[in-house]
């Protein structure tokens, strides 16, 4: 059995068991086939996680893994996320308690897991995409480790910057553990407070740079990953390409984590939703090409995105979803005419190349500004 959110399910996907005791939702059955929208809507409503049963299911196309990510590999791929993540546990805990940093054991392993995750990135990013209820720095910094590296696969990173970078990623916020938990829970923050938080990225560089193990790329990508484009970041207000672009792949990486993360005075937004948020924040907060980038590697496309098909090349414009990976588009030439469509395109997402842009216009529309994220 798969665990999947149900925001990943389709019709023709059978469901083996709920989140919760099947006899206080509007099922009849403790596992049944999905056969309509109906079904899903009601899913959604009442849970938050289901367990599928790939042989069970009879749309493998839309099965919540691909085909190559079995259930072994998943496996796997969380024995060795565990044992990194309990690596950093003990890490991060010897650094509050002022005992020596078990930097030996450690970056072997982050060394490990980042070949791992190169290799088989659609099951890490499988783990990476489950909502835990775990919100622990450790759990918080597998997850941009894991999408970190996933995107910098899918923009061709080299492979001999792979580790420093994933590195640079896993530790990002290890500055955090300096500030006291009652700002971290905290729903409204003073001035004061605020500025204390924002240290976090020079105090994270002082504790590694005391280790002498760690590269100037790096410290420098940990630095810089509250930067924004337009000036308005942390701690050295820098602008454009004065950040680095692994910094700036890192922003947009924290950025999506932060606001899909639930918090004690907050619950976290769903992908589509934080999708939109990241558009409403290119050109001002984040990179738009790398953004655009990385809703191409989630294969999450808000409302308004044109974007191009594999095999024709056509440009088309989303309008309508059927459900998180099927899409209802025009073609874009329509759109620049103002031409009627009698009949939508359906689209896959599998179908599509890459993302060309996004009409923000169209997006504003469906979006309040008070969706803009303060980050």
């Amino acid at each position: 059995m798969i665990k999947t959110s149900v925001y990943s399910l389709a019709i023709g996907m059978h469901v083996s068991k709920l989140d919760r005791v099947w006899m206080s939702t509007s099922f009849f059955r403790r596992s049944f086939l999905i056969k309509n929208e109906n079904q899903l809507n009601r899913l959604k409503a009442e849970c938050e996680f289901v367990f599928i049963d790939p042989d069970k299911s009879k749309n493998t196309l839309l099965s919540p893994i691909d085909k190559t990510t079995t259930t072994e590999a998943i496996e796997s791929a969380s024995i060795e996320v565990s044992k990194t993540k309990n690596l950093l546990i003990k890490f991060f805990a010897q650094l509050q308690q002022g005992v020596n940093l078990d930097t030996k054991s450690l970056i072997p392993s982050i060394s490990s897991l980042t070949h791992n995750v190169f290799n088989n990135t659609e099951t890490y990013l499988y783990l990476a995409k489950l909502k835990e209820k775990d919100n622990s720095l450790s759990e918080k910094s597998i997850k941009v480790f894991i999408f970190y590296l996933a995107f910098a696969k899918h923009i061709g990173i080299k492979k001999d910057k792979l580790f420093e970078i994933g590195t640079a990623a896993i530790l990002h916020d290890i500055g955090m553990l300096s500030v006291p938990e009652e700002f971290l829970i905290s729903a409204f923050i003073n001035k004061d407070e605020r500025k204390y938080i924002q240290n976090h990225t020079n105090v994270g560089v002082e504790i590694l740079s005391k280790e002498n193990v760690f590269s100037k790329l790096t410290l420098r990508t940990i630095k810089h990953h509250h930067e924004n484009i337009d000036g308005s970041g942390y701690p050295d207000g820098l602008k454009g390409r004065d950040i680095s672009l692994y910094a700036r792949m890192l922003n947009i990486i924290c950025m999506y984590e932060a606001i899909t993360r639930d918090r004690v005075y907050k619950k976290g937004i769903f992908p589509i939703e934080a999708v939109r948020t990241l558009v409403c924040n290119v050109n001002s907060k984040i990179d738009t090409r790398l953004t655009f980038k990385f809703i191409e590697m989630l294969g999450v496309y808000p409302l308004g995105s044109i974007v191009s098909i594999k095999e024709s090349g056509e440009l088309v414009q989303i309008i309508s979803f059927d459900n998180n990976k099927v899409f209802r588009a025009i073609p874009s030439e329509a759109i620049n005419k103002k031409q009627p469509i009698d009949k939508p395109l359906t689209i896959h997402s599998c179908d599509v190349h890459q993302i060309i842009n996004v009409n923000s216009c169209f997006v504003e529309e469906l979006i309040s500004k008070q969706d803009k994220v303060q980050y």
